[in-house]
C-alpha cells in the first residue's frame, strides 16, 4: 500500500503536539485568540522542518520531510519555466 506524500491534519496535530488554538493574556486588554495553524506554523519553523502553508492557512508536512528522506521534485524533460525579469 502506498503511503500519502503529506501527512494528515491529525498528523501534524500530534507531530506539533498542539490540537487547539489557545487565548493568549486572557482577562485583559490585550486578550487575542491564536489560531491552531498559528501555533503549528510556529513550532514547525522553531523545530527547523520544512512545511509550507496552504490557502486555508494549514501548515502541510511531506512525509518525506518527516523521515529525513530528500525529494527531488520531478519535471518532465523538455519542460522550462518562462521567467518573467523585472527591469
Amino acid at each position: 500500500m502506498e503511503q500519502a506524500i503529506f501527512l494528515t491534519e491529525k498528523q501534524v496535530d500530534e507531530l506539533t503536539g498542539i490540537s487547539r488554538g489557545c487565548t493568549l493574556h486572557r482577562g485583559t486588554k490585550m486578550e487575542r485568540k491564536v489560531m491552531k495553524y498559528d501555533l503549528q506554523v510556529s513550532h514547525l519553523r522553531t523545530t527547523g522542518l520544512a512545511f509550507f502553508i496552504n490557502a486555508r492557512g494549514r501548515p502541510i508536512v511531506t512525509r518525506a520531510a518527516v523521515e529525513g528522506r530528500k525529494e527531488e521534485a520531478q519535471i518532465e524533460a523538455g519542460w522550462n519555466p518562462r521567467l518573467a525579469y523585472l527591469a
